[in-house]
């Protein structure tokens, strides 16, 4: 039996999915791999609960996924314990603060909590005025005294009422995490409260002919407004997801895990199979860059934080691979060669094109 001594990792949304489609060439290419007990592992900067996203690739592909198989965007966070300790809000959709539970964080607030301990703060919707308006006729400007100061800010994914978020984010970037204590001058102060976030895709592929906005898109309105704000640049103290090289060395201990479950040598070489040139091949190509630096002084090229010292981290080459069936479209784009960092080291149709170039370079047979 040949040695497996590589493994896969796969993008979903424009590579195994298209909006709520599934893409019928996934489901004998990961079958396939599956079989080969070649160690697969679902990389996506989508911001659910990993468990969740198992069991939907699990029903869509006819296999068992487990849920340690898929690395989402927020899932290497749950490595910054030096955080897990501290009042934290959490920005997003679905279950928010049931994710960050999972991740570790034991004191979590959301963008609601802070509006209703600070009723003065979302003036954006006009309701909201009136409705501070009657309280303050009726009892005066009621506030939550006892509100504990937000320590650090986790941005999990594009929330659903924007302009609410921007506000309040703002307001705690602005006054140390405590709108009840506004600082007489922060002008010589170039510091804010902690700031992670997860995915800065401007864009993603959905249903729609066009790219939809991503978590990027809100990413870029709060660093703008804080700026106009502060005259200062937000600083992020980490940032997960792709294209940082943190998800991709995640996805690289979960392949390992599973090469080992199987009794196979470590993990040798990555292929990675994306469908968007500036997140997943540009970070195919940056985590590359960092598999060949010398093992004892690793740094990042995004600049970001690094999982440090980590016997499942043993690849050695990481090759991007390139989808025609998401965000990228053959018929409408040119890779530009000006940018070293989105070519890729091969353009492939669909999935199914892509796991057929890996099985061939691997040798290893198999009939489709």
């Amino acid at each position: 039996m040949k040695l497996i001594d590589f493994a896969c990792i796969f993008d979903i949304d424009g590579v195994i999915t298209k909006g709520p489609n599934f893409i019928k060439a996934a489901k004998p290419a990961i079958q396939a791999l599956i079989q080969l007990r070649i160690p697969v592992v679902f990389l996506s900067n989508t911001c659910v609960l990993e468990s969740e996203k198992a069991k939907q690739l699990s029903s869509m592909l006819g296999i068992t996924i487990n849920p340690d198989q898929v690395v989402l965007a927020q899932t290497p966070i749950c490595t910054f314990t030096e955080y897990h300790n501290k009042h934290v809000l959490i920005s997003g959709q679905g279950p928010t603060e049931e994710i960050g539970r999972l991740l570790g964080f034991k004191s979590i607030t959301t963008i609601e909590k802070v509006c209703k301990a600070f009723p003065d703060l979302d003036m954006v919707d006009h309701m909201n005025r009136a409705k501070l308006s009657e309280m303050i006729k009726t009892q005066g400007l009621v506030r939550d005294e006892n509100f504990r100061p937000i320590d650090a800010i986790l941005l999990l994914g594009e929330p659903i009422n924007w302009e609410s978020s921007l506000q309040v984010i703002t307001d705690l970037l602005l006054t140390d995490g405590n709108p009840a204590v506004v600082p007489v001058d922060k002008a010589n102060d170039c510091n804010h409260i902690p700031v992670i976030a997860c995915n800065k895709d401007l864009v993603f592929k959905a249903a729609a002919d066009l790219p939809r906005f991503g978590h990027g898109a809100f990413l870029t309105c709060l660093e703008t407004l804080y700026k106009k704000l502060s005259g200062k640049e937000l600083k992020y103290k980490a940032f997960t997801g792709k294209p940082f090289e943190i998800s991709f060395q995640y996805a690289e201990i979960i392949a390992n895990k599973l090469a080992f479950v199987n009794g196979q040598s470590k993990i040798d070489r990555i292929y990675f199979i994306g469908d968007n040139p500036d997140v997943d091949i540009v970070g195919a190509n940056i985590y590359n860059d960092l598999l060949k630096q010398d093992m004892n002084c690793k740094t990042s090229t995004s600049g970001y934080d690094l999982i440090q010292d980590s016997q499942y981290l043993s690849a050695t080459i990481c090759e991007s691979i390139l989808v025609c069936t998401g965000v990228y479209d053959p018929n409408k784009h040119i890779i530009d060669d000006t940018e070293p960092w989105k070519i890729p080291t091969t353009i492939q149709g669909d999935v199914l094109d892509a796991v057929k170039y890996v099985l061939n370079k691997e040798q290893c047979s198999w009939n489709f």
